[in-house]
């Protein structure tokens, strides 16, 4: 049912547009494998032009050998785009994959090591967010992984292996992130543990709409969170479904019967 047209009060960009936010689409990559600009396109209602990639540098080549660009530098085009106004509102939908399954350097075809990328993306993730911190911008930034890769493995599927959507590949921190406040910032992060998926998200992007947050020198963030819609854990694909059920993770395989998933 993902991906089939929903309400029109789902879609989360095109509200915003409606709201006045100009609307920015970024990829770090082309978009063609698996018509990924077409279903962000189609399935996600972003019809805004995909922002200029001509001569960033290439770090890293896609599994399907296609170029995967220097995410620092496809973000601080992002900071210089006369398309992003320094006082304008906008939404600007980023998609990366450099710690994708199969990516590699130029010249070698061996899998990159995952830890040398993840290192690399945290760290240029981290220098942008300086800039941002300096430029005064007041930015919400929100990050929301996919999916885990599948590193360790367990019981069920070997490392690497991702056939069945097992609690410790599709259980992933999202993090939200806010620049340009008055108040002082929480001197430690504010986890959020309950069950949580893109309803509350949107939940907390909507909190902030107004952007009156910025401007106020003491921020409720436990008021900010309060109530957040909680969704079950299910995790599927077209072979398997796993659920939580009194704690414990199930499973059942190509309709069969659920049976616990081993621990």
């Amino acid at each position: 049912s993902l991906y089939q047209l929903a309400g029109n009060q789902c879609y989360l960009f095109d509200n915003l547009s409606k709201l006045g936010f100009k609307q920015n689409l970024m990829l770090d990559h082309n978009g063609v494998f698996g018509d990924f600009l077409k279903e962000v396109r189609e399935n996600g209602g972003m019809q805004s032009p995909l922002m200029d990639q001509s001569k960033l540098p290439v770090n890293l080549l896609s599994f399907d050998g296609s170029p995967v660009y220097d995410d620092l530098a496809t973000l601080n085009r992002w900071m210089q785009s006369p398309d992003i106004p320094a006082g304008g509102r906008s939404a600007t939908f980023y998609n990366i994959l450099p710690l994708h399954d199969g990516n590699h350097y130029p010249g070698q075809s061996k899998t990159a090591d995952y830890k040398a990328r993840g290192q690399k993306l945290f760290d240029e993730l981290d220098a942008f967010f300086t800039e941002l911190e300096k430029s005064g911008r007041k930015v919400m930034v929100v990050v929301v992984p996919e999916h885990g890769a599948a590193l360790q493995g367990d019981k069920m599927q070997v490392s690497g292996l991702r056939d069945i959507p097992s609690p410790s590949i599709t259980n992933v921190p999202a993090a939200v992130k806010f620049f340009g406040i008055k108040a002082r910032h929480p001197d430690a992060p504010i986890i959020i543990n309950q069950p949580s998926s893109y309803l509350a998200i949107s939940e907390l992007v909507v909190r902030a709409l107004d952007g009156k947050m910025f401007d106020e020198n003491d921020i409720n963030w436990q008021q900010y969170i309060a109530n957040l819609p909680q969704s079950a854990a299910v995790s599927e694909n077209s072979n398997a479904i796993v659920i939580q059920y009194q704690g414990k993770p199930y499973v059942q395989l190509n309709g069969g019967s659920w049976v616990p998933y081993p621990q």
